[in-house]
Formats: C-alpha cells, structure tokens, sequence
C-alpha cells in the first residue's frame, strides 16, 4: 500500500525501530467489528441468530470482532438495531468516559452515532444524552441510527460548540470530544482519507480541536470527566493538543487509564 511519502517520514522518526511492524502492518486486513445494543438484544440472543461467533475484542465488554467477508447491512438485526458495526478499537473511548445511568452526557462530535449508541447502552435509558452534529447532512445519519438503536433518552443536536456552550455552562456530568483529524488511523482501509492527507493536515487539525476542547471545557461541570479522542497517530494532534489545552486550562488533570487485556 502506498502512503504519503510526508506521513511515512514521520512515523519513521517517531516510532524507530517500531517502525517496520508498523509499515508491515498495512499489508494485513483491517480488523472489523460489531457492538451489541443492549437496548434492543442480549449477547445470548445476538450470538444465536448471528451466522458467526462472537469474540469479545478487549475494547469494550460491548465490542466483538466480526469476519472480514460479512455483508453486516444484508442482517436483519442490524436494520432492527440489535448491533452496531463498528471498528473494535473504536469503542475503547466510551469505554473510558464509564457513562453510568442518569448521567448527563455530550457527545459533541457524534455523527454517525456509534459512539452515541454506545453511550447510550452503558446509561440504561436513563439520564440525558445530548447528541451533537455541526454538519446538518452528517446530523440526519446520526438521528437515524440513533432511531435505529432504540434510544429514548437523546437529544440530537446541529450546532457550532461555539453556540452550544453559552446554553449548557457546567451543565454535563461526562463529555466525549471524538475530534475531526486528520484520519491518520483511516489509511488502511479508507484510500480517500490518503488522498485528502498532506504534511500540513495535523497542524490545521490541532488548532481546531483546540477550539473544540475550549467550548467542551465551559459545559463540563466542576469534578466531571471529558475524554478527547483521535483516529490519527501523529502527537501534534494528540500529546500536543492535550499539552495546549493543560497549559491553558490548569483546573483541567489528566487521569491514568487502562484497558484490561491490553498492554
């Protein structure tokens, strides 16, 4: 697979000996996924009218790996919302924000919806799930599959964070910052995210999620928790950005984390 010759350095500098895994890694299938609404269906129930067997990934007790060569839209439990299709390690973010039931939750980039959908399964149907959108198209796609799913509790949203924050100060328990980025993590099995890619991308991106993180940071109330999260591997959009923030916002601490089973 050919990747920007601009991303390829960079990785190299930053990962060292690491590095040829890596690279080697672009050679192998993406690992696919589905995550079970709990809403809708109970692992019992999803696990015998599935044609396969669900391995639990170690993202999220919701999260199973799923073959390669399953059509998941030609299930009808899919269009009955009993799963979502979702790429297992995508489910680690909402894993670590823990949203428990009659929380106040924002997810302020939330389209499509599958991490809105999981956050919804952890909260029981119970408390307030606001789920926003700032593209309207990219908001019509969360609201169905938010339908889909089964959820009661939402509220979906199209707005600038610019515009949400002066209506919701220190108003959420737990807010969930998915950030628009450059797509680093994509390049596998997305060739269009390679193609929209330049050497400039993560420093336009940084900046704009700092913006994003500067409004998160007025609708979270005192003592809640807000997790930011990227698909890209570069540190100007990951480290660096947190670094920014902190120096910043110094009521703000960042707080350890792990995931069982993983290293």
């Amino acid at each position: 697979m050919e990747l920007p010759a601009a991303f390829e350095k960079r990785m190299q500098d930053m990962l060292g000996a690491e590095y040829t895994s890596f690279r080697a890694s672009y050679n192998e299938p993406h690992k696919r996924g589905i995550r079970l609404n709990t809403v809708k269906c109970t692992k019992e129930q999803l696990e015998r009218a599935l044609p396969f067997t669900l391995v639990q990934t170690p993202f999220s007790p919701l999260s199973f790996y799923a073959p390669t060569d399953t059509k998941m839209a030609a299930l009808p439990l899919y269009h009955a919302g009993a799963f979502y299709s979702q790429e297992p390690s995508a489910s680690s973010a909402v894993t670590l924000l823990a949203p428990e039931p009659g929380d106040k939750v924002l997810d302020l980039c939330a389209a499509p919806g599958g991490k809105s959908t999981q956050i919804a399964a952890l909260m029981a149907g119970r408390g307030l799930l606001c789920c926003n959108e700032p593209i309207p198209s990219r908001a019509q796609i969360l609201s169905r599959n938010i339908e889909r799913m089964g959820v009661r509790n939402a509220v979906v949203l199209s707005a600038m964070p610019d515009a949400l924050a002066p209506r919701f100060p220190a108003f959420f328990d737990r807010i969930l910052v998915d950030a628009p980025c450059s797509g680093e993590g994509m390049f596998r099995r997305q060739p269009e995210a390679r193609d929209e890619w330049d050497a400039d991308a993560p420093r336009r991106c940084a900046d704009r999620q700092m913006e994003i993180l500067a409004q998160a940071a007025k609708m979270l109330r005192p003592g809640g928790t807000m997790v930011y999260s990227t698909c890209t591997f570069n540190d100007t959009e990951n480290e660096g950005v947190l670094k920014r923030f902190l120096a910043l916002h110094p009521e703000f601490s960042l707080v350890p984390f792990a995931l069982p089973g993983l290293p």
